[in-house]
């Protein structure tokens, strides 16, 4: 039986002891994660790695007071689990549950080890503070992580979906499909801005056949980007308005006479090919 704090640190902190197998045995037997998610040596790996923060959290807890873990210096092995917890597409409660795990088993092993009531109820208090202040963390970090995965697939779809493509010498085409918002028609700017001055293009083709509609605000941007392309020397040709774009512009009053606009994509890239000084012949 342990009679003091300091001979329990000791047994806790004496490399892979029973408390670490034990948490070992409930991650596996509970399935604690998907089966097939980890390979033995990484849980193995990461299950030492978080038990050694949370021995350290535990020891300045012991010695300094509650543990602010944003100031600690365990908190990397926890930061570095919750990212390969949303690498893995796991959920935050999972990633902290990982962490809870901990709990039960110290539990367990304190009641057996403990025999002052008054000692027990300390230790347990304290050792359930500090792994509740890490699952909390690990939930955190791991949601913070996931937005940031999101937000960059988001951007690699949003650049796969406005593609800037040159179908013939000096003549640029941008086939956009899907919902356009103010966003991402800032981008197709950027895009078919840089592509003008990298290729020295004289025309470049909209063509929207793939937009379910149009508002005011991206009907702005289009006349905004037939204008920045004016300045750089080129022409804009818009193609693929719907009749239910059509009428939706005119019933919002959007002025698109200066605009050059075709049914297809096939008459826009005659008139590209026309700006440009070239001419289809029909050989038969």
């Amino acid at each position: 039986m342990i009679s003091s704090l300091e001979e329990l640190n000791n047994i806790l902190s004496s490399g892979e002891n029973d408390v670490f197998q034990m948490w070992l045995e409930e991650i596996n037997t509970n399935k604690v994660v998907k089966k097939g998610l980890f390979s033995e040596r990484d849980i193995i790996d990461i299950s030492s790695k978080l038990y050694r923060t949370f021995l350290k959290l535990r020891d300045y807890d012991f010695n300094n007071g509650l543990v602010e873990i944003t100031t600690s210096s365990g908190k990397e092995s926890l930061e570095e689990f919750s990212k390969i917890m949303a690498i893995k597409n796991q959920t935050p409660t999972a990633t902290s549950m990982y962490i809870y795990s901990l709990k039960s088993v110290m539990y367990k092993f304190l009641q057996k080890q403990i025999e002052d009531s008054s000692l027990l109820n300390k230790e347990i208090l304290r050792t359930s503070e500090v792994i509740d202040k890490m699952g909390l963390y690990t939930f955190n970090y791991f949601v913070k992580e996931r937005e940031s995965i999101i937000q960059m697939q988001q951007q690699d779809m949003m650049e796969l979906s406005t593609p800037v493509i040159k179908v013939w010498e000096n003549v640029l085409a941008i086939p956009l499909i899907g919902t356009l918002d103010s966003k991402r028609t800032q981008m197709i700017m950027e895009k078919l801005l840089d592509m003008i001055v990298t290729t020295s293009s004289k025309v470049a083709i909209i063509d929207i056949t793939g937009v379910p509609t149009v508002d005011t605000l991206v009907a702005n941007h289009l006349i905004k980007t037939v204008a920045a392309t004016r300045l750089l020397g080129a022409e804009i040709i818009i193609t693929g308005i719907s009749p239910v774009i059509a009428q939706t512009m005119v019933h919002l009053g959007i002025d698109l006479s200066e605009v050059i606009t075709k049914a297809v994509m096939e008459d826009g890239i005659k008139t590209a090919l026309e700006i440009c000084d070239f001419k289809i012949l029909k050989l038969k």
